[in-house]
Order: structure tokens, then C-alpha cells, then sequence
């Protein structure tokens, strides 16, 4: 697979609907976290019919499929997620069932194995994924987390992971520059020459809030180092990240706090837009026209790419702008958050800027 970047989502509303929307190309293959059963509690379908029927109606040539072993729920975590967490996710043989029931989809469907030792104590776990999924998919996919490297890298092994499998090495929010990052990569590389090895890393924390975000300026701690940083320091073939979002901890809910993170692809930052006060119109008032007259915006409309035609998200932002469509609403923003990051590195990849 000659993939370059491998976008994460969540399996909530927001990110479905840019699933379903999105042409990702040939280059950009997204992954899914599965993170609860259903994407909405009234949801009658069951989980495989779902995201079965998601899969199919993403525009991409290959979807991977996570169950992702990073979470640790806590008593604020959303009640959906922590009981998907303990029923499927942390289970070695509900992994096995969960995967298997898209096996009739094995040609788009690419399963994203996990170890389960940090979890359960368990060993061989990614062996035992791997030999009942293998006979039932033609590729697979290997996440080994950089928190629990040198307790679980034993489990992954060349007798095991094929040529035609692929590599997720997750640094969470490991500083990019962290030495120890050179040492892991190069025993991949070493262990695995032949495989699509992509590194992964939020750049977005958890610790950036809409109430922390100066309006109209740059998100000194958002760090999108990565795509500088993937292939030129640490020789890696591709790259993930969270789509231009903060890779939240799943709250179970909050309060109004209207914000919205705009990222600038001509010097690879992120700038930060909020509300004087809570209320969902600042969206509208505020934020929308203080984009639009913002020295970001006009970079980018006098920029040698064009990183504005087309743009979904710039599309719904003129919409709101011109009063033909609701602003009001912290779910759409982040819509269109990942829509216009999506679509500059769309653009990017097929400019060669990222290659």
C-alpha cells in the first residue's frame, strides 16, 4: 500500500459526516477508532451493520479499522465508551469477534491489532489476533504504542506481521524531538524494511481548552512538527494524526464554550478563535468574520496554492457568513476544523509538498 497519510477519527456524529463526505484519494487512507457501539444511543442498527455500512460509503480505497488500547476511561469518561472499553475493546476474544464480522468487507476493511499487555497482563495477544484475522483479511495493520514500547515490541515480530501489513507507531504526544523516538524507529525499520511504517502523533493535546485559545492567534502548544519530521528525521513512509482536532478524553459532556481551531497550512500552525462569551452566536458574530478579515485567511487567499477552492469547510464557513446556514453550533466547527485540515493536506500531498 503506497498510502502517505492516515487520518484518525472517532466514531462520533461530527466525524462520520466527514467520513461520508470526504474524497480522500488515492494517498490518504483513514482510520477509525471505534471508540463506543453505536454512533448515536437510538441507533437500531447493530455495531457491525454501521460501520459495515460506513465503510462502504467512505470514498477511499481502504478503510483501518481500531480498536484503540491508549484509552483509559475514567469517572468523567462517557458512559458508551467506558462500557465498550470494558465489553470489546480490553477483550482479547471480543477484539477477535468484533473484527471478524467485516470480514465480507475484507477487501476495503483493514483490522488495526493492538497487544493487550499493559491492559490485561496478557501475553502473545497479538499473535493470537493475528493468526485467527489473517486467513480473513488480506492486510492487517500493527499499532505499537511508544508509552509501552519496550514492554510489548516482542509481541511484534517479522514471523508474524507480512509485507503487505502496516506499521502504526503512536507517539501520543511525545515531544517530536524526544531522542528515544530515533532508537524505536530504527528497530522497526530494521524489523520490518519491506512495510508501509507510518508515524503517528496528536498534535493537538489534550491540555488546550476553547477557554485557554487567545482569540485570533497562534496555539503556541499545538505542535504539527510531525510532517516534518516523519519522513526527513525518523525515515518513515507515512503519517497519522488527528485531523486537526484535540484528541480529546472522551468526556461524557460540557458546558457552551464556542471556539474554534483554524489551521494554516503555508507555516503549518494552528490559530485559535473564541467567543467574548458563551453563547452559541459568537460563532456567527465573532468568529466567523474575524477569520474571514484575519492576516491567516488573506495568506491563504494570496498564497501560490489554493488551498481555499473547493474547501468543504471554507464552503461552510461562507455559508454562515452569508446567513444561509446556522453557525450556532460547537459540533459543526469542528467539522469544519477537520474538513479544511483534511483538504490542505489533500492539497499538499498532491502538490508534493508532502511526499
Amino acid at each position: 500500500m503506497d498510502a502517505l497519510y492516515f487520518p484518525i477519527f472517532r466514531s462520533r456524529q461530527q466525524e462520520f459526516l466527514v467520513l461520508k463526505s470526504f474524497d480522500f484519494g488515492p494517498k490518504i487512507v483513514p482510520i477509525i477508532e471505534v471508540i463506543k457501539e453505536k454512533d448515536r444511543i437510538n441507533n437500531a442498527k447493530t455495531s457491525a451493520e454501521i460501520f459495515t455500512d460506513l465503510i462502504n460509503e467512505i470514498n477511499a480505497g481502504n478503510v483501518l479499522l481500531d480498536l484503540p488500547t491508549y484509552l483509559r476511561p475514567t469517572t468523567s469518561t462517557m458512559k458508551e465508551a467506558i462500557k465498550f472499553y470494558r465489553m470489546v475493546i480490553s477483550d482479547l476474544s471480543a477484539r477477535i469477534s468484533f473484527y471478524s464480522e467485516f470480514e465480507s468487507i475484507a477487501d476495503k476493511t483493514i483490522p488495526v491489532i493492538s497487544s493487550l499487555l499493559n491492559i490485561t497482563g496478557e501475553t502473545r495477544t497479538v499473535f493470537t489476533q493475528s493468526e485467527d484475522l489473517k486467513p480473513k483479511f488480506p492486510t492487517l495493520a500493527y499499532r505499537i504504542y511508544f508509552n509501552h514500547f519496550k514492554e510489548t515490541i516482542n509481541e511484534f515480530s517479522s514471523d508474524i506481521i507480512r509485507d503487505d501489513d502496516i506499521i502504526l507507531f503512536d507517539l501520543d504526544s511525545i515531544p517530536i524531538t524526544n531522542p528515544i523516538i530515533t532508537k524505536y524507529s530504527n528497530m522497526l525499520h530494521t524489523s520490518f524494511p519491506n512495510n508501509n511504517c507510518a508515524l503517528i502523533r496528536s498534535a493537538i493535546g489534550t491540555d488546550i481548552s476553547n477557554i485557554k485559545l487567545v482569540h485570533d492567534d497562534v496555539i503556541g502548544e499545538a505542535d504539527n512538527s510531525l510532517l516534518s519530521f516523519y519522513k526527513r528525521n525518523y525515515k518513515f513512509n507515512s503519517f497519522g494524526d488527528y485531523v486537526g482536532i484535540k484528541k480529546d478524553e472522551l468526556p461524557a459532556g460540557g458546558g457552551i464554550s464556542p471556539g474554534f481551531v483554524f489551521y494554516d497550512p503555508i507555516d503549518n500552525i494552528f490559530y485559535g478563535y473564541k467567543g467574548d462569551i458563551k453563547k452559541l452566536s459568537e460563532f456567527e458574530d465573532r468568529i466567523v468574520p474575524d477569520l474571514f478579515a484575519s492576516s491567516v485567511y488573506r495568506n491563504l487567499e494570496s498564497n501560490e496554492i489554493n488551498f481555499l477552492s473547493d474547501n468543504p469547510g471554507i464552503m461552510t464557513l461562507k455559508r454562515i457568513e452569508n446567513n444561509e446556514e446556522s453557525g450556532k453550533s460547537q459540533a459543526k466547527f469542528k467539522k469544519i476544523s477537520m474538513e479544511h485540515y483534511l483538504h490542505c493536506m489533500k492539497v499538499m500531498i498532491e502538490k508534493g509538498s508532502i511526499n
